[in-house]
């Protein structure tokens, strides 16, 4: 896809293997990354929350349940990884190892938590780390 078929000047900092169309809106077509970008930005996600909840990163992508503040963990980074890099719930779920609807319902759970001011804080500080991640990924190289 060429820049003048892209509004969103995404397309443009990744080649074009790695860029995949997801959803047209109107008359605007929204892309998103390929399957090996979006486990990447999972992986950054799940590295970000193993750090902040002093959690190894094996037990966030582990396929047992694990216990509570483990899961808590998981949703979190699932949570982060959808919000922040605005990946799908089934590229998350992928990701993950999980389903998707466990995607969609770990963002639901996690949205629910934030009433919670202490939850809010962190996960807040965490999305702007995950934010700011994405914004410098997205930069063009400087030389």
């Amino acid at each position: 896809m060429d820049a003048a078929h892209d509004p969103t000047g995404f397309a443009a900092n990744f080649p074009p293997s790695e860029v995949r169309p997801l959803r047209h809106c109107g008359s605007a077509v929204r892309l998103g990354p390929d399957a090996r970008t979006a486990r990447r930005l999972c992986h950054v996600a799940a590295l970000v929350t193993a750090a902040a909840f002093a959690v190894p990163v094996g037990e966030l992508n582990a396929s047992s349940r694990r216990s509570a503040y483990v899961a808590f963990a998981r949703q979190s980074a699932m949570y982060l990884a959808h919000v922040a890099f605005g990946l799908s719930y089934s590229e998350v779920a992928r990701a993950f190892g999980r389903d998707r609807t466990t995607a969609a319902y770990a963002c639901q759970l996690i949205e629910h938590r934030r009433d919670d001011p202490a939850i809010d804080a962190l996960l807040g500080s965490l999305e702007d780390a995950c934010c700011t991640l994405r914004r410098r990924l997205s930069a063009p190289v400087q030389i």
